[in-house]
């Protein structure tokens, strides 16, 4: 036995070795060349999956302000005068436990200002999606997803919980992904090699630039598949010179609580991106669990990642109906290189339920967010000195479920998780 320590001790400490040097080695073209999906989080992974899976791809889109011809607010569209437009489009598959429900369906969902939404449903035939040796795109319906851009061609069928009927094509310039290594798969690091996780989170672009039209206008009579001819007049909203943002989730369900904060609509940082998610996570292993978090700042093209697999710590964390508060430090131990703060102010912030996979049996809306939240985000670099001091606006926030279960498992606290804790 003594001597079996390091012997073990060894053969870690040179597999460490090899996979660091294999991870130095393989740039992400070349991972991504492999066509081994791990590497490609922007394509569907879902491939073999038939049943108790979802995917969905979010795809969020704030304008510059825009003037209205006529009224100060068209509250058709939730739009306002001489103020941004902020929109996301999420198209998705969902595949239900097959022994209690039928339920298969592609679907789109499209959220105004975060005080609309419109859920629109496929069948399953007619959701498309690239080979592992092609260029990224899903499509559903007439309606194309791509890394540079999309194609809307959306209307409201009898079944669907929608009546609006939305037409454009986007083109995204400048797109930011978060970098995949061997070690580090995006946003879930090391984390994403975890087998059986409930849910994986991916960034397929922290932030772009957009140019191109939106044509939004409201359905008279949604049972009519000719939508030019059941529909009022239009909107139509110029989205150059606007921003856009990207991510994903897939897996069985979500989580059964968490935060999530994203913002790319900084008034002096153009270009910078905030993104946080907080979660309990549960495992495959003798039901064990524990709370996690990935976070990242994307600044002037460099990404400050604030991880639990990064071995990033919560200074503090408080969740009222008011705010969340979160500080966080990039080391756990030591001089840290960064700190951050981010306050999101919620006060009168306008949210809607939005659709997600209820009980392996359903899409059903009951995950509220908003769009048009306010974030104060102040960066510090390890001696104090203030890198960002600044306000995010449009930005989207969902507190879902017992989230004080995180704020109890701060380090330092009795109620925190002995093994892992924030």
């Amino acid at each position: 036995m003594p001597l079996a320590i390091p012997i073990l001790a060894a053969v870690l400490a040179a597999t460490i070795g090899i996979l660091s040097t294999t991870n130095h080695f393989l740039s992400e073209d070349r991972l991504r060349q492999t066509n081994i999906l791990k590497f490609q989080p922007d394509k569907f992974q879902g491939g073999n999956k038939q049943e108790r899976y979802f995917e969905g791809w979010y795809y969020k889109f704030v304008s510059q302000p825009i003037s209205l011809q006529s009224d100060h607010h068209d509250g058709r569209f939730a739009v306002e005068n001489n103020t941004s437009f902020s929109m996301a489009v999420v198209p998705g598959i969902f595949y239900s436990d097959a022994s209690v429900s039928n339920e298969f369906h592609a679907f789109i969902f499209v959220t105004l200002n975060g005080q609309q939404q419109h859920y629109y449903r496929f069948d399953v035939d007619q959701f498309t999606y690239a080979a592992a040796n092609e260029e990224y795109y899903i499509q559903v319906g007439k309606n194309r997803f791509t890394k540079d851009g999309v194609s809307l061609d959306l209307y409201p069928q009898s079944n669907d919980d929608a009546d609006l009927i939305l037409r454009g094509n986007l083109k995204f310039t400048n797109p930011s992904p978060w970098p995949v290594s061997l070690l580090e798969l995006g946003a879930m690091g090391s984390v994403g090699w975890m087998p059986g996780l409930e849910c994986t989170h991916g960034i397929l672009s922290f932030d772009h630039e957009l140019s191109g039209n939106l044509s939004l206008a409201t359905s008279v009579n949604n049972s009519s598949s000719d939508a030019t001819t059941s529909s009022a007049s239009s909107l139509k909203i110029s989205m150059d010179g606007g921003r856009g943002y990207t991510e994903k989730d897939f897996g069985r369900s979500f989580p059964s609580l968490w935060v999530w904060i994203q913002t790319n609509s900084f008034r002096n940082n153009p270009g910078t991106s905030l993104f946080v998610s907080l979660a309990r996570i549960p495992t495959p292993f003798f039901g064990i669990e524990f709370p996690g978090f990935t976070a990242a700042i994307w600044h002037n093209g460099e990404l400050i990642p604030f991880a639990t697999w990064s071995g990033a710590a919560f200074d503090d964390i408080r969740i009222s109906k008011e705010e969340v508060y979160i500080a966080m430090r990039s080391a756990r131990h030591g001089r840290s290189k960064y700190r951050v703060e981010i306050s999101v102010d919620r006060r009168n912030v306008p949210e809607v339920l939005l659709y997600a996979p209820v009980n392996f049996t359903r899409m059903e809306p009951f995950v509220w967010e908003a769009l048009r939240a306010t974030v104060h985000l102040r960066l510090f670099d390890g001696k104090g000195n203030v890198i960002i001091d600044d306000m995010g606006d449009y930005a989207g926030l969902e507190v879902h479920g017992n989230v004080q279960y995180l704020a109890g498992n701060l380090c330092g606290k009795k109620t925190a998780n002995k093994l892992i804790c924030l």
